[in-house]
């Protein structure tokens, strides 16, 4: 084949990658992610051929040296390296389901890259890419306005990313357009505008923000117009007052009233947890300065340096799997090398840049003779929102392939000045038959990669959410039998789908009793193992280790007639918590776990001295005093009463029934409202089926002014009991008559 065809293949192929973004396949694990990244792999490995075919070929068309495309290989050998170092080869390499950026799914960044810079090469094939990025953004930013906010990128945080790259791709697009044909792209503009701040990351905003400033800041310093340049340093200082003079007013009530301006600032919880996770890894740097913990590993950081005080700001979302500051996630987990060289490509970038704005003559003149410097402004402000919108998140998928081709534009416009945009036809340097069996020989080995390592894991996960699907519906059998077939593929990325099973298994133990008595042990004993080889990739992983002890624990109730099997069940289970304990000494909720587990060991004075630890970790913790009450009540020592009352103030979740039916009488002596009401709300939050605990329930809830809750609390007890009926109407009645509202008749 000609130079050319090579060349159409690789530019039609990359234009279609645009498309993966809307691809989400609801049969797999993550779809969001999975559904993108694995069909990536596929395209990226399925043109490899036909790229180094082409630079083997035609010499002419291989890459020219650079010290972005440098930048970047240092920075894939930095990663690759901390695979081999790290505390986590599997998750380094690999990754994960959830995320999918191991080093094998960023080097496939790295080759459209390679496929970008080798078949772009003319300012028209990059204008056509830029459009046909903005139009996949534009339809993206449809998808966000007319429905959920994550659109089909499924997190706000990658949506702003993506919206941010191509809001700039919008605006070289208008540099390189005739004004009369310059409207689609101000309407592409607007639509990204609306999706961006409908997202509303604040890094983003930030991001966003400040590379306007920094773009005011250019022009001040490079237009060749002295009112220009005037103007642009009176709208910049203007904006930076007028940013100082908004937040000197953070206290103020309409400020705090306002959900944009609050979460604008550092107050909020979200970042008072990252705040907390980056002093982690400080504290965490002296031991891995280096080489890190291995790329993809910053959870056994933020596990080991886990501070109590974060459960003052969340309850949810309390495992980190990355740092939420791109910076200081590449430091944690590979080390001063991997920053080193990841900063090699942002300076290769900037010497870039720089060598370009000398060779546009340094200064934005007016009129189409200074578009090229307006363009460098652009791309400038373009990294900068880019680079400050990560240090309050990590890179995606949609934020590596826009930043793709942002550094292969670089590349394109630092290609010298003699060298020809489209060149003639290369003379070949292989025959015929050579480039034939070649391109055979090389198709052929990337199949091979690409069934096992992308089409398998592909399976795997449709066969889990099958599984998954069956364990839903009742079907324990066959939902066992679906994941023995899951993990027959035998999979790099299985241990995502292993761990839905031990949840489901950790949050249902009764899932066995659904299957033929002779099948329990064998599925028993089929999890464990699942769990044990989670745990074998690391085993000072802190949540693996406590699943594996909840369900050795599981184990050990299941044979408590066994005394024998029921210790080495038992033994298990502590070791394991015990281990998980000393990886994250501070989660709170693992002390829970060891107190239950000594519990069922019959070591009482062992479930005390763990309850007490987590009380003594964060005395705020919501449910320290509940697991404090179920204890004292079970030794029967009267400092129950005083944790239950603390527990009924905070979150009664996890307060055993007998504690609260105990309690629920000396409230109703003591005329205790609150806790009364409080009492009342969780009994009933365990579907309980008493009629008269909902007419109870609905005169608490009047009786604290709730009276939208008590009426409906009134008419579920009418639902339960129909003899209530006519009683319940009357008290509806007075209900409404109290609050000027219209009867509502009980059917």
């Amino acid at each position: 084949m000609s130079a050319k065809i090579y060349q159409r293949i690789l530019q039609v192929a990359i234009f279609l990658s645009l498309g993966i973004i809307f691809l989400l396949f609801s049969g797999l694990l993550f779809p969001y992610i999975s559904s993108k990244q694995l069909s990536f792999n596929v395209l990226m490995e399925l043109l490899l051929p036909f790229w180094l075919i082409l630079i083997w070929k035609f010499p002419d068309f291989r890459p020219k040296r650079s010290w972005i495309t440098w930048g970047l290989v240092a920075y894939l050998s930095a990663i690759l390296l901390s695979c081999f170092t790290g505390v986590d080869f599997n998750l380094s390499f690999w990754g994960d389901v959830e995320r999918l950026l191991g080093f094998f799914h960023i080097f496939h960044f790295f080759l459209l890259y390679l496929y970008i810079i080798t078949a772009f090469r003319r300012q028209e094939d990059w204008y056509w890419l830029f459009s046909a990025s903005v139009i996949a953004a534009s339809f993206e930013a449809i998808i966000v306005l007319s429905g959920d906010k994550i659109g089909t990128i499924g997190n706000t945080a990658y949506v702003s990313g993506y919206m941010l790259f191509n809001l700039y791709f919008a605006v070289l697009l208008l540099l390189r357009t005739n004004w009369r044909r310059q409207w689609p792209f101000y309407m592409a503009i607007i639509l990204m505008l609306f999706a961006f701040f409908k997202a509303d990351t604040s890094g983003a905003i930030i991001g966003l923000g400040a590379s306007l400033l920094l773009l005011l800041f250019l022009f001040g310093m490079l237009a060749a117009r002295r009112h220009i340049r005037r103007l642009s340093w009176v709208l910049l200082f203007t904006g930076l007052i007028a940013i100082f003079l908004l937040f000197s007013q953070y206290q103020q009530d309409w400020f705090q009233k306002n959900p944009f301006l609050r979460d604008l600032s550092v107050n909020k919880n979200t970042f008072q947890t990252r705040l907390l996770s980056w002093q982690g890894a400080a504290r965490d740097f002296s031991a891995h300065p280096l080489l890190g913990t291995g790329f993809g590993n910053y959870a056994i950081i933020f596990d080991r340096q886990f501070d109590a005080n974060f459960f003052n700001y969340a309850l949810t979302e309390t495992y980190f799997d990355r740092a939420h500051n791109n910076l200081i996630d590449i430091v944690s987990t590979t080390g001063l090398l991997g920053l080193i060289s990841y900063g090699s490509i942002f300076a290769a970038a900037a010497w870039a840049w720089f060598g370009l704005l000398r060779r546009y003559g340094k200064f934005v003149q007016a009129g189409e003779a200074g578009n090229g410097v307006r363009e460098l402004l652009v791309l400038a402000a373009l990294l900068a929102a880019y680079f400050i919108q990560n240090l309050a998140v990590f890179d995606s998928f949609a934020t590596y392939f826009a930043l793709m081709m942002v550094l292969a534009y670089l590349v394109f416009l630092s290609r010298p000045i003699t060298e020809e945009e489209d060149l003639l036809p290369s003379v070949s340097s292989i025959s015929t038959g050579q480039e034939i069996s070649l391109l055979s020989l090389f198709t052929f080995i990337i199949l091979i990669i690409l069934i096992i390592f992308n089409v398998r894991p592909w399976l795997m996960m449709n066969r889990v959410i099958d599984a998954y699907s069956y364990m839903a519906n009742g079907q324990a059998a066959s939902g066992f039998l679906a994941y023995h077939r899951a993990f027959a593929l035998k999979t790099p990325l299985d241990r995502d789908g292993r761990t839905t099973l031990l949840n489901i298994v950790v949050n249902d133990p009764t899932i066995f009793a659904r299957l033929a008595e002779t099948n329990i042990k064998k599925e028993f004993d089929y999890v464990i193992s699942l769990a044990e080889k989670n745990i074998s990739y690391n085993p000072f992983d802190s949540l693996a280790q406590m699943q594996a002890a909840q369900l050795y624990d599981i184990g050990a109730r299941y044979y408590r007639e066994s005394p024998i099997i029921f210790k080495i069940y038992s033994d298990k289970s502590l070791a394991a918590i015990d281990l998980s304990i000393a990886a994250s000494p501070n989660r709170i909720p693992l002390y829970f776990i060891k107190a239950q587990i000594q519990t069922s060991r019959g070591d009482l004075q062992g479930t005390e001295k763990s309850l007490l630890q987590a009380e003594a970790l964060n005395a705020n913790y919501p449910d320290t005093p509940c697991q404090l009450a179920n204890y004292y009540f079970l030794i029967k020592d009267k400092r129950f009463e005083t944790y239950t009352d603390t527990c009924l103030d905070r979150r009664p979740v996890s307060l055993s029934p007998e504690v609260t039916s105990l309690v629920l009488q000396r409230y109703q002596e003591n005329s205790d409202a609150p806790r009364l009401l409080a009492t009342y709300r969780l009994i009933a939050s365990r579907d309980d089926r008493d009629p008269l605990l909902y007419v109870n329930l609905a005169k608490a809830e009047l009786a604290a002014g709730n009276f939208t809750e008590s009426l409906n609390a009134a008419v579920h007890a009418a639902d339960l009991d129909p003899s209530l009926r006519p009683a319940v109407q009357e008290f509806l009645k007075s209900l409404t008559a109290s609050t000027s509202t219209s009867t509502i008749p009980i059917e």
